[in-house]
């Protein structure tokens, strides 16, 4: 087993920032909705503190994973990502801007990440490709992005839900399959992207749709510059 360089591991960092992006969501209020933002703070405030244990614990992987500050963490989130889609659902919340549209997939986005580190930390190398969740998806609709003669909106599945992701890869079409990674959302001339195409070349027809185990190193590579990117600011 490896010891974990806590403080620089992409995997720990991308948490960090899924953290960072929970707190700035609730304290800026910007879900339009009802939603009990002093308590939600409150237990973000607390998590921060947590976060420092797991960060700088410097220990093996595995024994991160079934850190007690860890499972404090993942708990904590999940059951804060409940109480959010329980909310939505109560009260039929529909968001009426891009705005509200991006906060939504952005608090969905942090949730996952921040659940999900356990499963990379146990399952996967420490390389910052891996610390996000890398995708097999297959296409069911496309879109042009209106406005756009370079974008398209696809419509894609992992086989557990829909993903909308928005491309300039040409040529993409209903049922190609293509590797993904769950990166933080972003917004394309009004249209929320949730995740990102690593390729243009489609998988294997028997690619298993979910989770990809065995990762090619040119679509681990893109993974990898994304990931780096995203969490330069935080090592």
């Amino acid at each position: 087993m490896n010891t974990v360089d806590t403080a620089k591991d992409a995997r720990i960092l991308v948490v960090e920032d899924a953290l960072s992006r929970l707190t700035s969501i609730i304290r800026n209020r910007r879900l339009k909705m009802h939603l009990d933002y002093g308590r939600f703070n409150e237990v973000l405030r607390d998590l921060e503190k947590t976060f420092y244990e797991v960060k700088f614990s410097y220990m093996e992987a595995p024994q991160l994973a079934d850190l007690p500050a860890t499972k404090k963490i993942v708990q904590t989130v999940a059951a804060l990502g409940d109480g959010f889609e329980k909310a939505i659902k109560s009260t039929d919340y529909k968001p009426k801007t891009s705005n509200e549209q991006l906060a939504i997939a952005e608090f969905r986005y942090s949730v996952r990440a921040i659940t999900g580190f356990p499963r990379r930390l146990k399952l996967f190398p420490d390389d910052p490709g891996y610390a996000v969740d890398l995708l097999a998806v297959e296409i069911s609709q496309t879109t042009l992005v209106k406005g756009s003669d370079k974008l398209t909106e696809c419509r894609c599945t992992d086989g557990s839900r829909i993903w909308h992701i928005v491309t300039n890869i040409q040529g993409v079409k209903s049922s190609m399959k293509l590797p993904a990674a769950v990166l933080p959302p972003t917004e394309f001339m009004g249209v929320i992207s949730e995740a990102m195409f690593l390729s243009g070349e489609p998988l294997p027809d028997d690619t298993p749709l979910g989770i990809l185990e065995c990762v090619p190193e040119n679509i681990l590579a893109h993974a990898r510059g994304q990931v780096l990117s995203l969490t330069k600011r935080r090592g």
